[in-house]
């Protein structure tokens, strides 16, 4: 009876040892996507605060009616450039998803396959305890 009890404390510990790697493996790829998520949408704001800088100059010069095709240019090119990053943005968040899903999913099912192991190896322990008391009964 001692040897079950301290097969099945092993056991136990090796279990919640894996689980807790599976899990935390999971949690760090998703802090570590969603850390490039936030860098990219932080330079989008930047962009954007850029942009609205730009429109703010391009109205005092054209209040001032001096440097209108500077100021233009210089808004049209952060118009062009925020544009692109908008675009990659959207794109890179959708990307985003469909890796948290897939990985999300990847690794739930390595878990789940991890947890049948070890279910496995718990019940060839109690059968085999099962037969030395069955023996020992006899």
């Amino acid at each position: 009876m001692p040897n079950l009890f301290e097969k099945a404390r092993k056991s136990e510990t090796r279990i919640q040892s894996d689980i807790d790697l599976k899990l935390s493996d999971t949690l760090k790829y998703y802090m570590r996507d969603t850390k490039a998520a936030l860098d990219l949408m932080y330079r989008r704001s930047r962009c954007l605060a850029d942009f609205d800088t730009a429109n703010k100059n391009l109205d005092r010069a054209r209040q001032k009616n001096k440097d209108i095709q500077q100021t233009e240019t210089v808004q049209q090119n952060i118009k062009k450039k925020f544009e692109t990053i908008s675009e990659k943005a959207k794109d890179e968040l959708n990307d985003f998803k469909n890796r948290r899903v897939q990985m999300f999913r990847k690794n739930l099912i390595e878990l789940t396959e991890l947890e049948i192991k070890h279910t496995k190896s718990q019940i060839q322990t109690i059968k085999s305890v099962i037969q030395q008391f069955e023996a020992l009964s006899s």
